[in-house]
């Protein structure tokens, strides 16, 4: 709630007093219980600033309660920014920390926040409650992705479930702190800091090593999966009818089938055609599910001069958005390359060009190449290039593999290897070439021999990979 003017016009010290007044009341009374009448006579004002100021009672109790959420939540952001290069354990302890801190700062706005929880008479009590949650989730899962990224979780833990536990652990540790009934006689409420700094460092040493025995085997009930992407439906019509306990899925306003293949959990999605879609599409089935591996697949257009024929396959070394950029200084048929990076992980930046995990790729290349011989396609391996404008002439298509030197156009691939590179989820990208880049002359296309090719190499790749190398 954004008060009105004539608050905003009032002296920083004038308003602080009103705000640390209201936070008193509130967080002593309750919002039910506290009292206008009272507020005004100790803040020194008219009963009918009030309503001037903040509307009614429910203004001034909104403005109160936002204000020591922002509070937090700059709190939050700075232990994120400034322990963005350490681990996963160190920055979970300073954050509980922060938290700590933040009471013993503002002991008020934290007994207004336990007052909030308790009291089902709080203004707009649900939507506050749920926001708080969903930002506590949000901000711990961020620092689980990027410890994810950095090898410091096993990769079959789910980071919902895990930032789940984080929030719940965190959230009744704070509140042991401050209500003696939630201490169940640890010594945790209103402990010292010596003895808080050993509560933070034990309980976050036990998350992040488990309770278990280390040859304690952790139930699947829900396996990790391969997530199989291609810009429309045909191209995943081979697959979809070999799923074996087929379901169907919905997110981000796109449908997906789940099932097994060739022995491994999949899903199979249909993300539209081009970037926006591909990118859209991949995120929101990661945020709902995160898989294992992302293998891009479909048709595409096949660079004569890297040896490919129709129906061949290849297998992405490098992903390249080559239409982002500068404008040339001098006549090019390219832009120059981005003058600012579009995504660091670490110490790595990153603008439009996306490399893909070399064993990866390669152990691909040596699974569909041992199938080569069963297939009636040949394989390669190299760079692939993402247009948003389809290349139709023979002359550009040189001035493409010119510059790039790739063996494949297509329309999705950088976005999806940007995605999956900003998850840290490994990456592949597979394809079968329906026509050759140039004159655009559609009676030469394949595009069933294509699709029916990209499907077996998919195939091939998700029955022999052993996902848990890389």
């Amino acid at each position: 709630m954004t008060p009105g003017k004539t608050f905003q016009n009032l002296s920083l010290e004038k308003q602080e007093r009103i705000a640390l007044i209201a936070a008193e009341e509130f967080g002593d009374k309750g919002f039910d219980g506290a009292s206008v009448n009272g507020m005004v006579e100790r803040m020194g004002i008219a009963k009918g600033s009030i309503f001037q100021y903040f509307g009614n009672k429910k203004g001034l109790f909104l403005f109160v309660f936002n204000q020591s959420v922002e509070m937090v939540k700059g709190y939050l952001r700075t232990v994120r920014d400034q322990s963005i290069n350490e681990n996963l354990l160190t920055r979970l302890e300073k954050t509980l920390a922060a938290g700590i801190n933040f009471i013993k700062t503002h002991p008020l706005l934290y007994r207004l926040y336990i007052k909030v929880l308790s009291e089902s008479k709080a203004p707009f009590r649900e939507e506050i409650l749920i926001a708080l949650r969903q930002h506590s989730i949000h901000y711990l899962k961020s620092l689980l992705e990027q410890a994810y990224a950095n090898g410091e979780i096993r990769q079959t833990v789910d980071l919902d479930k895990a930032a789940f536990i984080l929030d719940a652990v965190m959230d009744r540790f704070l509140q042991s702190h401050t209500l003696v009934h939630l201490d169940g006689g640890l010594g945790i409420y209103n402990a010292s800091s010596d003895t808080t700094d050993i509560w933070i460092k034990d309980m976050v040493w036990m998350i992040c090593q488990g309770i278990g025995v280390t040859d304690m085997k952790k139930p699947e009930p829900h396996p990790y999966y391969i997530l199989i992407l291609a810009a429309v439906d045909d191209e995943l019509a081979g697959l979809r009818t070999k799923l074996e306990t087929p379901s169907h899925k919905s997110f981000g306003g796109r449908s997906a089938i789940s099932g097994s293949l060739g022995g491994q959990n999949v899903m199979i999605l249909t993300t539209g055609p081009g970037m926006i879609n591909a990118a859209q599409a991949l995120t929101a089935a990661i945020e709902s599910r995160r898989p294992a591996l992302i293998i891009q697949t479909g048709c595409a257009g096949a660079f004569r001069e890297s040896g490919l024929d129709i129906g061949d396959v290849a297998v992405a070394t490098k992903e390249m958005d080559i239409q982002s950029g500068l404008e040339p200084a001098v006549d090019s048929a390219f832009p120059d390359v981005l003058p600012f990076i579009s995504l660091k992980k670490g110490e790595t930046e990153y603008k439009n060009h996306y490399p893909i995990n070399d064993k990866l790729a390669a152990e691909i290349f040596k699974i569909l190449q041992s199938a080569d011989s069963k297939n009636d396609f040949h394989v390669r391996k190299g760079p692939f290039v993402t247009v948003s404008t389809i290349t139709t002439t023979d002359r550009r298509a040189k001035a493409l593999f010119d510059r790039f030197n790739p063996c494949m156009e297509q329309m999705e691939g950088a976005a999806a290897a940007h995605i999956a590179l900003l998850y840290g989820i490994p990456f592949a990208e597979i394809r079968s070439a329906s026509n050759l880049v140039g004159k655009r002359d559609k009676s030469r296309w394949n595009l069933p021999l294509a699709v029916q090719n990209a499907c077996i190499a998919v195939e091939a790749v998700v029955e022999r990979l052993k996902i848990e190398d890389f």
